[in-house]
Protein backbone atom coordinates (compact mmCIF):
# COMPACT_ATOMS: atom_id res chain seq x y z
CA UNK A 1 0.00 0.00 0.00
CA UNK A 2 2.86 2.39 0.59
CA UNK A 3 3.66 2.38 -3.13
CA UNK A 4 0.48 4.36 -3.77
CA UNK A 5 -0.11 7.99 -2.84
CA UNK A 6 -2.55 10.81 -3.39
CA UNK A 7 -0.91 13.73 -5.22
CA UNK A 8 -3.42 16.21 -3.79
CA UNK A 9 -3.37 15.42 -0.05
CA UNK A 10 -0.61 15.74 2.51
CA UNK A 11 1.34 12.51 2.98
CA UNK A 12 0.96 12.72 6.77
CA UNK A 13 -2.81 12.40 6.77
CA UNK A 14 -3.39 9.96 3.94
CA UNK A 15 -5.24 6.71 4.38
CA UNK A 16 -6.31 4.40 1.61
CA UNK A 17 -9.66 2.89 0.82
CA UNK A 18 -10.82 0.48 -1.84
CA UNK A 19 -13.75 1.55 -4.00
CA UNK A 20 -16.56 -0.79 -5.00
CA UNK A 21 -14.76 -1.40 -8.33
CA UNK A 22 -11.58 -2.49 -6.52
CA UNK A 23 -9.63 0.73 -7.22
CA UNK A 24 -7.57 2.26 -4.43
CA UNK A 25 -8.82 5.75 -3.54
CA UNK A 26 -7.73 8.40 -1.06
CA UNK A 27 -9.72 8.34 2.16
CA UNK A 28 -9.64 12.15 2.46
CA UNK A 29 -10.51 13.48 -0.97
CA UNK A 30 -11.75 10.38 -2.84
CA UNK A 31 -9.39 10.69 -5.80
CA UNK A 32 -7.71 7.57 -7.21
CA UNK A 33 -4.22 6.89 -5.88
CA UNK A 34 -1.13 7.16 -8.07
CA UNK A 35 1.54 4.46 -8.05
CA UNK A 36 5.05 5.61 -7.11
CA UNK A 37 7.71 4.63 -9.64
CA UNK A 38 10.37 2.27 -8.29
CA UNK A 39 13.26 4.05 -10.01
CA UNK A 40 13.13 7.71 -10.81
CA UNK A 41 15.84 10.08 -12.02
CA UNK A 42 16.37 11.66 -8.59
CA UNK A 43 17.12 8.28 -6.98
CA UNK A 44 19.48 7.24 -9.78
CA UNK A 45 21.45 10.51 -9.61
CA UNK A 46 21.61 10.26 -5.82
CA UNK A 47 22.92 6.68 -5.96
CA UNK A 48 25.60 7.66 -8.49
CA UNK A 49 26.67 10.65 -6.38
CA UNK A 50 26.80 8.59 -3.19
CA UNK A 51 28.84 5.85 -4.83
CA UNK A 52 31.27 8.45 -6.21
CA UNK A 53 32.00 9.61 -2.66
CA UNK A 54 31.95 6.18 -0.99
CA UNK A 55 33.93 4.16 -3.54
CA UNK A 56 37.36 5.67 -2.68
CA UNK A 57 36.69 5.10 1.02
CA UNK A 58 35.76 1.46 0.46
CA UNK A 59 38.79 0.89 -1.78
CA UNK A 60 41.06 2.44 0.84
CA UNK A 61 39.62 0.22 3.59
CA UNK A 62 40.12 -2.88 1.43
CA UNK A 63 43.76 -2.01 0.75
CA UNK A 64 44.44 -1.24 4.42
CA UNK A 65 42.99 -4.60 5.50
CA UNK A 66 44.95 -6.37 2.78
CA UNK A 67 48.14 -4.56 3.83
CA UNK A 68 47.65 -5.44 7.51
CA UNK A 69 47.14 -9.10 6.72
CA UNK A 70 50.53 -9.36 4.96
CA UNK A 71 53.45 -10.56 7.03
CA UNK A 72 56.09 -7.85 6.88
CA UNK A 73 59.74 -8.84 7.25
CA UNK A 74 62.40 -6.23 7.89
CA UNK A 75 64.89 -5.65 5.08
CA UNK A 76 67.96 -4.41 6.90
CA UNK A 77 70.69 -6.86 7.94
CA UNK A 78 70.77 -5.91 11.65
CA UNK A 79 67.20 -6.91 12.26
CA UNK A 80 67.70 -10.12 10.25
CA UNK A 81 70.61 -11.06 12.50
CA UNK A 82 68.47 -10.41 15.55
CA UNK A 83 65.68 -12.57 14.14
CA UNK A 84 68.10 -15.44 13.52
CA UNK A 85 69.60 -15.02 16.99
CA UNK A 86 66.16 -15.17 18.63
CA UNK A 87 65.28 -18.29 16.64
CA UNK A 88 68.47 -20.05 17.81
CA UNK A 89 67.44 -19.50 21.44
CA UNK A 90 64.02 -20.97 20.84
CA UNK A 91 65.38 -24.18 19.34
Amino acid sequence: MSRYYCPFCSSRYQFHKTSSEGVLICGLCGDPLVKKPLLNSRRIIGAVAASAFLAPLLIMIIFVIKDLSKDKHPNNSDSLVLLNFEKSWII
